[in-house]
């Protein structure tokens, strides 16, 4: 995902959002992921040994710990695209992450039983934390415990995803007879993914956070007329932080937006320390909004009061145009040195209707 990913690991690093999307998207909105006792871990994965290396590398992974213990290992892997091989992935990821903890409590062993033998003078030899054989060559006791390991895949994609669920769907069990097909089945364990698809999700009430709107405007930011709607009528929406919406723009790869956004970060720098970041987001919805009318306006009169400055207007002007293709030199030039604001609010509502660059350059200078 590159950019994008980068972007999304940053953005989930924070543990209340973390909490809220496992939360939200496997527990039903039940706190099971309590934030504060969430740590990030190192997601780099490895095991190397006189057979050879093997490395992972996860997208993002937690901790939960309760007294200074680790209960429950949490992993998230962002998806854009399909992986037809996912449940295999996954399941290796979880069991090198398995062999790491075994190795851990065989190394706690070893110094435990060391220890224990060195404290006893002179019976080295017949004290020991082991209890059998087995114990001893394996340095892993009856008693000793795993804690659970668990991935959430969250898919970001434009399309459906057809790859496969469980480890089932990759395994051809045709054989012989019925029979022995439903007994191989049987053997081979169904190793089921845990699944958030964006685009089909449902319960976004299971969510606290600012990951509410975030994901109920992404999952709309394919119908401008419900991105809209839900932005007049959710107050939530509003309440987003700059990184939210940032991160809206970056997923739903909306120009329009980051330009917004842009803007209203260099007059979030100007205003006045008793002014708060919500009072300047609705500001920034509104001309969102308006922008979102002119657009839909092409046929008839455009809605929307355009304000402020010159330079502002000029970046939301090849912005706009940007969506038709790639913008000359000479043209960005002329609009970013254009020092007459009537002609640049003539200039943003010709790049809404144009259609074209070429349409735009042939308007441009045309009196009204």
């Amino acid at each position: 995902m590159g950019k994008e990913d980068i972007g999304l690991k940053s953005y989930l690093e924070d543990a209340e959002r973390y909490a809220d999307l496992w939360n939200g998207g496997v527990f039903e909105g039940k706190e099971m992921v309590k934030a504060g006792q969430l740590q990030e871990i190192n997601p780099i994965l490895h095991k190397a040994d006189d057979k050879g290396f093997l490395e992972r590398n996860r997208d993002l992974v937690m901790k939960q710990s309760s007294d200074g213990k680790c209960f429950a290992v949490f992993a998230v892997e962002n998806q854009k695209t399909v992986d037809y091989g996912m449940p295999v992935r996954i399941m290796l990821q979880e069991a090198l992450e398995y062999s790491h903890q075994i190795q851990a409590i065989m190394k706690d062993n070893e110094n435990a039983d060391k220890a224990l033998r060195q404290s006893e003078d002179g019976e080295g030899d017949t004290s020991t934390i082991y209890r059998d054989v087995g114990e001893r060559l394996y340095k892993i006791r009856k008693e000793d415990r795993l804690y659970p390991v668990m991935t959430l895949v969250v898919y970001w994609g434009e399309k459906e995803w057809k790859g496969p669920r469980s480890l089932h769907d990759m395994i051809d069990f045709t054989a012989e007879s019925r029979s022995m097909e439903e007994e191989f089945r049987k053997l081979i364990p169904e190793y089921p993914l845990r699944f958030l698809d964006l685009s089909t999700f449902e319960h976004f009430e299971y969510f606290k956070t600012e990951l509410r709107p975030l994901l109920e405007l992404f999952r709309r930011r394919n119908c401008k007329e419900d991105f809209l709607k839900y932005i007049k009528e959710n107050q939530d929406s509003w309440k987003m932080n700059n990184d939210s919406w940032f991160m809206l723009s970056q997923l739903t790869q909306s120009k329009r937006l980051k330009s917004l956004i842009r803007e209203k970060r260099q007059e979030a720098n100007a205003i006045e320390k008793e002014e708060s970041e919500d009072r300047s987001m609705l500001k920034a919805l509104d001309d969102l909004v308006n922008d979102a009318k002119m657009e839909g306006k092409i046929e008839g009169k455009l809605e929307g009061k355009i304000e402020g400055k010159i330079e502002g207007k000029a970046e939301s002007i090849i912005a706009f145009l940007e969506d038709y293709g790639e913008v000359p030199g000479s043209l960005k030039d002329e609009i970013l040195n254009q020092k007459d604001l009537a002609m640049m609010q003539r200039w943003i509502k010709l790049a809404v209707s144009s259609g074209s660059i070429q349409n735009f350059i042939k308007e441009m200078h045309v009196q009204n």
